[in-house]
């Protein structure tokens, strides 16, 4: 009968939607082990890269040699566009919707001022700050991971500093981080080889490379000189 053509062409046309969008969906999804390694590399680069700002940002208040500053500053603005491109293809691709979050705020949702305050001598509320007290839940998919002792070394002994001192510090402690990127970079490269996985990310995680080791270079030329 007509009718029931009309629901067979219905249903037809239905059943190649679905398999269209299931189709546009796994190209844009990578699985597996390539897809997991994937979606680690782009939330623990964005948390990497939140870390380079709040340390960038310290830098800008209180560096004052010129190219220290621009140093600083070009770590700002290209970092913060990577972020958002991350960030971007993390909701494209996978779904999830990341925000890093700046390291004074983590510090402070794990008590850790609490921590230090007690460690100077403060008094605390209760001391119910017990072990890893705060820790509870971090590290989800939809939160950062949170590595303390990285956290507190980041800025250590930057409040002892001043001057020349804070900036060839600074520098010592960026090119650190900058080294962390990289391998995180090369490691990505090794478990996602090139056509395996989203060719943007490949390319974006190559730039990393490229430009973390001109800047590194730049920096450790910065210390010899600040040093004289």
């Amino acid at each position: 009968s007509m009718k029931k053509h009309g629901l067979m062409t219905g249903l037809l046309v239905l059943a190649l939607a679905v398999f269209a969008l299931s189709v546009s969906y796994a190209d844009d999804r990578v699985d597996g082990r390539a897809g997991r390694a994937e979606m680690r590399f782009m939330q623990g680069m964005i948390d990497h890269h939140q870390m380079a700002l709040d340390m960038a940002a310290n830098c800008l208040e209180r560096a004052s040699t010129e190219s220290v500053v621009t140093v600083c500053q070009n770590i700002i603005d290209a970092q913060s566009a990577e972020i958002e491109l991350m960030q971007g293809w993390l909701l494209d691709w996978y779904n999830i919707q990341y925000t890093p979050m700046p390291m004074m705020h983590m510090m402070e949702m794990m008590g850790m001022m609490d921590m230090m305050k007690m460690m100077h001598g403060g008094q605390s509320g209760s001391g119910s700050h017990g072990g890893h007290g705060g820790h509870g839940g971090m590290g989800t998919q939809n939160g950062p991971f949170i590595d303390p002792p990285m956290m507190m070394g980041m800025f250590a002994g930057f409040n002892q500093v001043e001057g020349i001192d804070y900036e060839i510090a600074w520098l010592e402690s960026m090119i650190d981080h900058h080294n962390d990127a990289l391998h995180m970079a090369e490691r990505l490269l090794a478990r996602v080889p090139e056509g395996a996985g989203h060719a943007e990310l490949f390319a974006l995680a190559q730039q990393i490379i490229t430009d973390q080791t001109a800047e590194t270079e730049q920096m450790e030329a910065l210390i010899l000189e600040l040093a004289d």
